[in-house]
């Protein structure tokens, strides 16, 4: 940017003429400035005409201008009326920023895929593509012939037990009385042990269908349908199956989805990712410019043999699924500043320009002096500043639309000079 050493004041008062072309300028940036919003800039070849009139008003003469460069003035009116706000720089516990592109994953409990472990024929479906199921949710009934033969090997292990169960009993009371022989007595306890380990198998056979054994009862009929159920609660993502259709085990029913918490896989250099730690504070952004933040919960000790980089994993709370699977989304990954702390500044009291960054410091109360500053990336929220800054400096942290808007009705008046 081209040195100027003109300086920009606000008048009030004094100068209504003056006044008003400014708020006519400032007007035309706003569409709707009012009051004494407004800035003027007197040229550098004027300025001595003007000193004795900006000494007056409690400005400086054209050689602290030509030191200290362009220069805003205002009144505490006009700065509160513009919503202009100063903070003294101090040295902040701030961290920089990692950005890299990102890929939405469930994570590892957020998946069930449900099958059968018999085969059978789909006798009914109780749930579509995008229900919302909860776990233990029946999703399917499966006729399966092998069903009854299962059950029926589970009624007769029971009735072994109860009789070598019986048969034990009285031989243990023989026993005690020297009656029964200890051969005797030998062979009714492998035979309750054989009996109680059939029993234990028939059990599991039924459980790993999907039955519990204790709604079979001895004596009464029973059916040869099995239900699939969901083992988490999510919603149903995939149906791989219709009505009527013959199911194998080596098949899946469904996929079921659970999306309240995913990952967000991101792929960093490793000189990036050594500076990062499990823990840390990690935020992202969706296509709808949603902000969520999460932590770091895992990062790789391997490079990627492909992309040479390593995978940052970030969990994130998603409660109303505004992040789905397999969408790719912007990472920013906060790292700590070396030494902990930097002079940094709120995001809103920066003023880009191409790629320069600026701030408007406060030279002496209500004159504001615009300053390159050089930039470190920051969090989003706060800037560091690495250099055109010291701790201590006064700076307007908020409102320098207006303050830029006075310094361009400075900047036109020279050139029309």
């Amino acid at each position: 940017m081209k040195s100027i050493s003109t300086r920009t004041r606000i008048w009030s008062g004094r100068m209504p003429g003056l006044l008003s072309g400014i708020c006519m300028l400032i007007a035309a940036v706003t569409l709707g400035c009012g009051g004494e919003r407004a800035g003027t800039t007197v040229p550098a070849e004027d300025t001595a005409a003007h000193a004795d009139e900006h000494d007056h008003n409690g400005g400086h003469g054209h050689d602290e201008e030509g030191e200290h460069g362009e220069e805003i003035a205002m009144t505490p009116a006009m700065i509160k009326d513009a919503g202009i706000t100063v903070e003294s720089a101090t040295l902040r516990r701030v961290g920089s920023t990692i950005t890299a592109p990102g890929r939405v994953i469930p994570t590892q409990g957020g998946v069930a895929h449900v099958g059968t472990v018999v085969p059978g024929r789909i006798s009914r479906l109780l749930v579509s593509e995008g229900s919302y199921v909860n776990s233990g949710a029946a999703l399917a009934e499966i006729e399966a012939y092998d069903i009854g033969q299962l059950k029926g090997e589970y009624l007769t292990a029971q009735a072994s037990v109860e009789q070598a169960r019986s048969v034990l009993a009285r031989q243990q009371k023989l026993s005690g009385e020297g009656i029964g022989a200890k051969r005797t007595l030998e062979e009714a306890q492998a035979d309750q042990a054989q009996a109680t380990a059939s029993l234990r198998a028939a059990e599991a056979k039924l459980r790993a269908a999907g039955i519990d054994p204790a709604t079979i009862k001895s004596g009464g009929a029973f059916s040869s349908r099995i239900t699939l159920r969901s083992p988490i609660s999510g919603v149903i993502a995939r149906r791989l199956v219709a009505l009527g259709e013959y199911l194998e085990p080596n098949r899946d029913a469904f996929e079921v989805v659970n999306t309240s918490t995913v990952w967000v896989d991101a792929q960093i250099n490793p000189v990036d990712a050594s500076t990062l730690a499990v823990g840390g504070v990690a935020h992202i952004r969706d296509r709808d410019d949603h902000k969520h933040t999460g932590r770091i919960t895992f990062i790789s000790p391997t490079l990627d043999p492909e992309t040479r980089t390593v995978t940052v994993r970030t969990e994130i709370s998603n409660p109303n699924v505004h992040l789905r699977p397999e969408t790719f989304v912007n990472v920013e990954l906060e790292r700590s500043v070396e030494g902990g702390s930097a002079l940094a500044l709120p995001a809103g009291a920066i003023e880009r320009e191409g790629t320069n960054y600026y701030i408007y410091r406060e030279h002496e109360p209500n004159t504001f002096q615009r300053v390159q500053v050089g930039t470190d990336e920051g969090t989003g929220e706060m800037v560091v500043i690495t250099s055109g800054l010291k701790e201590g400096d006064r700076v307007a942290v908020s409102g320098i639309f207006y303050l830029k808007a006075a310094r361009q009705k400075g900047e036109l008046q020279e050139h029309h000079h």
